[in-house]
């Protein structure tokens, strides 16, 4: 079983809503109004951007896609091919109107669903897990982490001026988004899922920079944070969360959801 921590986020589906007169559908979810999907050739750096109106992935491993529709860290892939599992896609999709948010999640959730026939349960055990919670009792955070004075997201995202957040080697960033949203960034970086029990709500901006646990040298290279090599002497995960954030990841159990897939099949090309 392949199996990564994380929480899982919730799911969009269509739901039925009764009514003493008649049943009545929600909206279906969106999708783009058109997409390509491809299986990456060229071996470039791998990403997954968000612009205008669009998602683009080049040479995105297929389990990372799994985990960005869903954003969820714990996925059970067992049931699918490994040579699959390890596949890597260009996507370009393109939609009409604003897209915000997780919305684009949602999106590409529905477009992996159609592509690649895509079925999925969700399961729930015990596990261990951290609760993210104030060093302090009250609304007192760190000194990198603050209220967004804009809830809304920008309707032309920049790389300054976006919703979501932002990860490289070592560094963190994040804007308007919920401590929920944190507690899922912070659960990639740590042995367990991270779960919000902060209390606090609305949206925060916030940066975090710390020495990464590996070694920064791949195949000859160093990894680089804006153009400068990675400081060795920096913070530890750990001690960054609670130093700059002012908060801290405590150790529990609890119950947890992991996001199965049940079937997956190899897109043909388009």
């Amino acid at each position: 079983m392949r199996l990564k921590l994380g929480i899982l986020a919730a799911i969009g589906a269509l739901v039925l809503v009764s009514s003493p007169c008649r049943a009545q559908a929600q909206t279906p979810p969106r999708e783009f109004d058109v997409a390509t999907v491809k299986v990456n050739k060229d071996g470039r750096a791998g990403s997954l951007v968000r612009t205008p109106g669009a998602l683009t992935a080049t040479n995105a491993e297929f389990s990372r896609l799994i985990e960005m529709a869903f954003q969820t860290h714990s996925v059970d892939l067992s049931a699918v091919q490994e040579a699959l599992r390890a596949e890597r896609f260009d996507i370009v999709a393109k939609g009409s109107g604003k897209i915000v948010g997780d919305q684009y999640w949602e999106m590409l959730r529905l477009l992996l669903e159609q592509r690649f026939e895509l079925k999925h349960h969700t399961e729930e055990k015990s596990s261990p897990l951290y609760a993210l919670t104030p060093v302090e009792p009250g609304d007192a955070l760190g000194p990198k982490i603050n209220r967004s004075p804009e809830a809304d997201c920008p309707l032309n995202p920049t790389g300054g001026n976006f919703c979501g957040v932002s990860v490289q080697p070592g560094h963190m960033t994040g804007q308007r988004v919920t401590m929920a949203r944190i507690a899922r960034e912070l659960s990639a970086f740590t042995d367990r899922p991270v779960e919000d029990q902060t209390g606090l709500s609305g949206g925060f901006n916030f940066e975090l920079t710390w020495t990464p646990e590996e070694n920064p040298a791949i195949d000859g290279r160093v990894k680089l944070l804006n153009g400068k090599e990675l400081d060795d002497s920096g913070p530890s995960f750990f001690s960054a969360v609670q130093e700059q954030l002012g908060l801290k990841l405590r150790s529990k159990r609890g119950r947890i959801q992991i996001l199965v897939i049940d079937h997956a099949e190899q897109p043909s090309e388009n």
